[in-house]
């Protein structure tokens, strides 16, 4: 049965929608390509179509999404320009919100750093994607938002969700890992020093090297677009 909302409860609904498709989608649920329909969350949700097509239409607008024929949208599938682009532009807001961010951190980040990579490191022992990739977006943007600086923060949410639907491929057991440490670990160590040059070089071994496997990946199994 469909609920017509009255208008601010229908804000509240969308924003409500919004969240959860945007969480399936970080979260690895949704791959590329996959088609989501405006009927089937309506019926999913049993709530009426205008507050899913106005959360629908914002996650177009944030390129989270694409326009596809009839009254649906897909998650999108990326070039590889257009992957490299996007981890371009992620390792300069990243670095720059990990500049502002380490001269300010405190012992409650620290702490929190230190209690989400642990809950990181056993959720990968188990092998289980979910539960990894929300660790790590909470251990990031832990970071990033220390940088105080919320608009950075939204700009470089908007970048991960936009190649976050590939990770489906790649955090399939067993995981990828890279050589030596974590680069958490040694994160956690640059921000307790207040090192921003340390935490720098991490940040961009984080990123280059995952994204590195992601294309590597990608390219071996036929699933790059040119």
């Amino acid at each position: 049965m469909s609920i017509q909302l009255a208008p601010m409860q229908r804000e509240n609904m969308t924003a409500r929608i919004y969240r959860e498709i945007k969480q399936k989608i970080m979260m690895g649920e949704l791959r590329p390509g996959e088609t989501i329909t405006l009927r089937s969350i309506t019926e999913s949700l049993g709530v009426s179509q205008t507050p899913v097509r106005e959360a629908l239409l914002q996650l177009v607008s944030e390129h989270a999404l694409a326009p596809s024929p009839g009254k649906s949208v897909k998650v999108p599938e990326l070039t590889e320009a257009q992957l490299l682009e996007l981890r371009a532009i992620r390792l300069e807001l990243e670095s720059f919100a990990t500049r502002r961010a380490v001269p300010l951190a405190t012992p409650a980040l620290v702490e929190t750093l230190r209690e989400i990579h642990a809950q990181l490191m056993e959720s990968r022992r188990q092998q289980a994607m979910a539960p990894v990739l929300a660790r790590n977006f909470d251990f990031h943007f832990a970071l990033y938002r220390a940088a105080q600086m919320p608009q950075l923060v939204s700009m470089i949410e908007n970048l991960w969700v936009q190649t976050a639907s590939y990770l489906s491929y790649v955090y399939t057991p067993p995981f990828p890992t890279l050589p030596g440490r974590h680069p958490h670990e040694a994160i956690i160590e640059a921000v307790q020093a207040r090192d921003v040059e340390a935490a720098l070089r991490e940040i961009r071994r984080d990123i280059e090297g995952h994204g590195e496997y992601l294309m590597r990946y990608l390219t071996e199994h036929q699933l790059l677009h040119r």
